[in-house]
């Protein structure tokens, strides 16, 4: 089964270098010229599997045994480029400090959003409760037609619309409504400006295709309000 993997699906698994891998799991499996493959290691690259596949190795010793030949051969190419100096060269470090860049920006925005999120739960979760029934039926008399809508112009029962989630969809209007009104109160303590020079030209550069292989990543503020908004 493992024999069926594709060199695409090995090169993949190799983006997290074999040999550097610190782990608890730390009994020497292999011995790559001076590298080592701890259990760690193979453990770490077992878990990039599909499901099928991790179960092949998980209960096949054969399939464990490719699987390791598989590291083992990624060990060996990898030491080979290094041989030849191509971890030297002048593109490959290029992508390398812009990778770093990627991911130290990714490590600070998943940061934000830890932030953002700690916040709300301590200043909002006890304060936002599960709607009443009459508040659910209060939101439904009051948004028929768009219920209506939503439902591609069928009219529904208050029942079926409970039985399609709008009790949750209440509540999460509730949970926006409270954040919306904290963002408020912070907003009103806070001096704010806003430059509409410098976001109409955001806006023109947002009008532009993105360059092929750019990473795009959102800002956390954005993203989270947009979770938020998405609770309407």
């Amino acid at each position: 089964m493992l024999n069926k993997m594709t060199a695409a699906a090995v090169a993949i698994m190799a983006l997290s270098l074999i040999g550097c891998t610190k782990n608890t799991d730390s009994a020497v499996i292999a011995k790559v010229n001076s590298a080592k493959i701890t259990t760690g290691d193979f453990k770490k690259q077992l878990n990039e599997l599909q499901p099928q596949m991790l179960q092949a190795v998980a209960t096949d010793a054969k399939a464990r045994k490719e699987f390791l030949e598989d590291l083992i051969g990624i060990e060996l190419v990898l030491q080979e480029a290094r041989r030849q100096g191509l971890d030297k060269d002048a593109e490959f470090k290029k992508k390398q400090d812009a990778l770093k860049k990627e991911l130290e920006q990714r490590v600070q925005d998943a940061a934000k959003n830890e932030l953002f999120n700690a916040l709300l739960k301590k200043e909002l979760m006890d304060k936002v409760k599960e709607p009443t029934d009459d508040e659910i039926k209060t939101y439904y008399d009051s948004h028929r037609e768009e219920i209506k809508k939503a439902a591609g112009g069928k009219d529904i029962t208050l029942k079926q619309a409970e039985a399609q989630g709008l009790k949750r969809y209440v509540f999460q209007m509730k949970q926006r409504d409270a954040y919306l009104e904290f963002s408020k109160g912070l907003r009103a303590k806070a001096k704010v400006t806003v430059d509409d020079k410098a976001l109409e030209t955001l806006a023109t550069d947002l009008s532009k295709p993105a360059p092929s292989g750019t990473l795009q990543l959102n800002q956390p503020e954005a993203k989270t309000e947009k979770k938020a908004e998405g609770t309407k």
